[in-house]
Order: C-alpha cells, then sequence, then structure tokens
C-alpha cells in the first residue's frame, strides 16, 4: 500500500473525533429564553442551523464512506439491533413524503439526517472504537454546557428560560442555549460518561484461552471497553461530572435528575456489594432521611403537606405532581392527533408546528416516534427499547448500562431521543446498543484454536 493511501486512512479518526465534538457541542444549541419562542429545529436559518446543516453533511459523507468501504460497519449494520435501526431510518425516510404539507420538507430533512448520522456513528464505533467515541461527546457537550453557564453568569438575559407555572406566575430556569430539559438532558448524558471514564472499569471477562486467541480478541475488546487514565484525567472526569451535576440542578429539571440517579446507580450497582456498597447505601438513607427532615422543619409541617410540596414544585401546586407538571393534558392533544394519522404520523419535527404551543413536543418517547412515523415506526421503537432493556440494562459493561436506564426513565415523561439534529444521548444510546457487536467470539475450531492445538504437546 502506498504512502497516500495510508495518510487518508491515518487522519480519518481525527476527523471522526471533530466532527462527534462538533455534534455534541452544536447539535442541542438553540438560543431561546422562553416557550414561545420553541420552533422546529431545521426551520431556522439562524448561524447554528447552517452550522448543523453542514456538520450533518460531513457526518453523511464519512457514514456512506464506512458503509461501502468499512467491513465492521456492515457487520455492525446487519446485528439485530444496527438493523432495526436502519428499519426505523427507512420508515422515517418514507412516512415523511406523506408527512403534513407545512413541515413535509423539514420531516424528509430530518429523517434523512437521521440515517446520515446513523451511519456516521457507527462509522466511528467501528473506527475508533466506544471509548474514544465517547471522549469526544464528552469534550464536545462539556464546551456545550461551559457556554450555557457562561450565558447563564455573564449574560443572564440570554442565559435564562421564563416558564409559565400558571397564567400569572413564572419560574426562572438555566436556558439560553435550549430548553432547560434539552440542557438538563445533555448534562446528565455528559456526567454518566464522566463518570465511567472516571471509575475506569468493566466487568466484562479478560480474553482467556492461547497466546494467539488473546491477541486476537484484545483490539476487539479495547474498542469496547470504557476504561481510565492517570490522575491528570481522573481530575479532568470530577470536573466534568461536577460541571453536569450543577447544571442538571440549575435546570430545575426533576426528570433529568430521578432518571440520572437511577442510571448511576444501575452503573455502579457491581461495586455496592461488601463494606464499599454498605456505606453507600447507609449513606443514601441518611441524606433522604436528612432532606425529609429538613423539608419539614422548613415548611413547620409534614413532609407531604401542601407547604413541602411547594418546596419540590415550581408552582407550589400539588396538580403539579398529580399532572406530571402538565403531561398528562399533552399526552391527550397527542394521542388525538396521532388518532388523525396513525400509519404515516405529522413528520419528524413537527411536533413545534403541529401541537399547541404550550406542548412543544410529546413528552413520552414512544409517543413521539408514533406521531412522528406512524405505526410502524412506534412497534420498531418498542423492540428497540426492549433490546435495550434486557441486553442493554444487564450488560456487564457499565455505561452502556447507565445510557439504557436513563433513557427508558426519561423517555416515559420526555421525548429523550431522537431529535431532528442527534444530540449526545441519541448518538450514545446507537453505540450501547450497537457496541457488544464489536467483541469477537470465535466459532469452534477456528483457524486459531487449530494452530493452538497443534502447538501444544501430544500426550
Amino acid at each position: 500500500m502506498s504512502s497516500s493511501d495510508e495518510q487518508p486512512r491515518a487522519a480519518m479518526p481525527w476527523i471522526i473525533g471533530l466532527v462527534l465534538i462538533g455534534a455534541a457541542a452544536l447539535n442541542p444549541l438553540d438560543f431561546i429564553t422562553g416557550a414561545s419562542e420553541y420552533d422546529r429545529a431545521t426551520s431556522s436559518k439562524g448561524i447554528q442551523t447552517l452550522l448543523k446543516l453542514g456538520l450533518a453533511g460531513a457526518a453523511t459523507l464519512i457514514g456512506v464512506m464506512g458503509l461501502l468501504l468499512s467491513p465492521r460497519t456492515r457487520r455492525l449494520l446487519n446485528s439485530v439491533p444496527g438493523a432495526a435501526l436502519m428499519a426505523l431510518g427507512f420508515v422515517f425516510c418514507c412516512t415523511s413524503v406523506f408527512s403534513a404539507p407545512e413541515v413535509r420538507i423539514i420531516s424528509v430533512a430530518s429523517a434523512l439526517i437521521y440515517v446520515g448520522y446513523l451511519l456516521f456513528i457507527t462509522t466511528a464505533l467501528a473506527t475508533v472504537g466506544a471509548k474514544r467515541v465517547t471522549i469526544y461527546l464528552v469534550i464536545g457537550s462539556t464546551f456545550y454546557l461551559l457556554f450555557t453557564w457562561s450565558l447563564f453568569i455573564l449574560v443572564p438575559e440570554k442565559g435564562t428560560f421564563t416558564e409559565y407555572t400558571s397564567a400569572t406566575e413564572t419560574v426562572t430556569r438555566m436556558g439560553g442555549t435550549g430548553h432547560p430539559n434539552i440542557i438538563a438532558k445533555v448534562a446528565v448524558a455528559t456526567g454518566l460518561m464522566g463518570l465511567a471514564l472516571l471509575t475506569g472499569r468493566s466487568s466484562e471477562p479478560s480474553p482467556r484461552g492461547s497466546k494467539i486467541e488473546q491477541l486476537e480478541s484484545k483490539p476487539d475488546d479495547d474498542l469496547l471497553a470504557i476504561t481510565t487514565c492517570g490522575p491528570w484525567w481522573r481530575l479532568i472526569w470530577i470536573g466534568v461530572i461536577t460541571i453536569s451535576a450543577a447544571t442538571t440542578f440549575a435546570t430545575l429539571s426533576r426528570t433529568a435528575i430521578l432518571a440520572g440517579v437511577a442510571a448511576a446507580g444501575v452503573m455502579l450497582i457491581n461495586r455496592f456489594y461488601g463494606r464499599g456498597g454498605l456505606a453507600v447505601a447507609i449513606t443514601s438513607v441518611a441524606s433522604v432521611s436528612v432532606i425529609v427532615l429538613v423539608i419539614s422543619l422548613w415548611s413547620g409541617e409534614g413532609p407531604f403537606s401542601q407547604s413541602a410540596v411547594g418546596v419540590v414544585t415550581k408552582s407550589g401546586d400539588v396538580e403539579e405532581l398529580t399532572s406530571l407538571t402538565g403531561r398528562t393534558v399533552i399526552w391527550e392533544e397527542a394521542i388525538e392527533l396521532i388518532a388523525e394519522r396513525p400509519f404515516t404520523g405529522w413528520g419528524l419535527d413537527s411536533a413545534a408546528t403541529v401541537m399547541s404551543i404550550e406542548a412543544t413536543g410529546t413528552h413520552n418517547l414512544l409517543l413521539h416516534v408514533w406521531f412522528s412515523a406512524g405505526l410502524i415506526a412506534c412497534c420498531l421503537m418498542v423492540g428497540l427499547l426492549g433490546w435495550s432493556l434486557l441486553f442493554g440494562v444487564t450488560s456487564s459493561h457499565e455505561w452502556i448500562r447507565g445510557v439504557m436506564v436513563f433513557v427508558l426513565i426519561s423517555g416515559l415523561v420526555e421525548d429523550t431521543i431522537l431529535e431532528s439534529f442527534p444530540t449526545m444521548l441519541t448518538l450514545l444510546w446507537i453505540v450501547g446498543l450497537l457496541a457488544p457487536n464489536l467483541v469477537y467470539r470465535q466459532a469452534p475450531k477456528s483457524i486459531t484454536q487449530t494452530v493452538a492445538e497443534s502447538s501444544q504437546p501430544s500426550n
């Protein structure tokens, strides 16, 4: 092979890294300060939208090259979750042609962007492995969070999000670079991956057998495992986790907080055995007890009284909890609209146009897919979420468990993934579904086994 052929191949991992960083930093970016400004992600002609489209074009080009030139990329897409993800993209493209006329062009563009990013993230996983994909995404999303904090602190009129909790009352949340729930979603995904990189351990068994078998399987194991580095890197990951946690609380997103805590717990569940786990359990119970006590002392009443409810709600009204912050009304509206177009849906990225301004989305992952692309897409999504539950939550890799649990829990009350321009969490979800297929499993009596057996002395 000539040196001219080797140079582009050597540069490809760095190009992939730059696109991953750019996607994590730019795709969630949306300059809004209130719900009245919320619009379709692909409808704006601002500079951030043009940058996102350019980045999507670059990602699609890399993805197509990977599909044509990389056997490993094709193998990942030929797996069960890979085929389901591709089928979902095919349905998105087909149904977008029949979407509502006012959003048809936008829906077609969103469907093509999904397919392009699916091919790209699969190519990235096959080329540089899960660890480097994760690091690149964490770097990009950290830039996004730092920019969000700079607006929030330095330019508060541009860095906050005003949300109406009633006809006359409002609450101020961290915003500026997107809806607070989107910012919180990025923050939790960043924090979970920072935690995975900090702890730096996977329970995946190390390769066993002959030296030949170990050498042959080791590259694939390295591609899948998330491992940490030296003490300086540990400080960096601690900083990433701190920024992510602070951002999540500043957005006042209770869904992200609860789902993030559950995901972190499932990630580290293998470490909760023995003295360390007992200490964590006792500390957790004690912390909850202290919180309940503080609420009671602050309100002067029981922890579930009206005064105490005011501490954990935005409006101080208990109905905010019973209606899941108005989501039950939004679900009713979404179901009524789905009934009008059950098989084709209204089109990707159409909720902000079709639904009422108070909704801005379906606030449920399955409703989001059904609303966007019809019944077939919803059935495919049910299968993918089932795969996420059966294989993702039970995975021996901590980072996969964390991503899947967060998507499953948050998806109950949020759209969570499958945005017009995929954010970090969507890309991580795809990686978590496909990554286990990188692990090489030899068939019985393979060439390496035959060589290993022939090298052993006969009895």
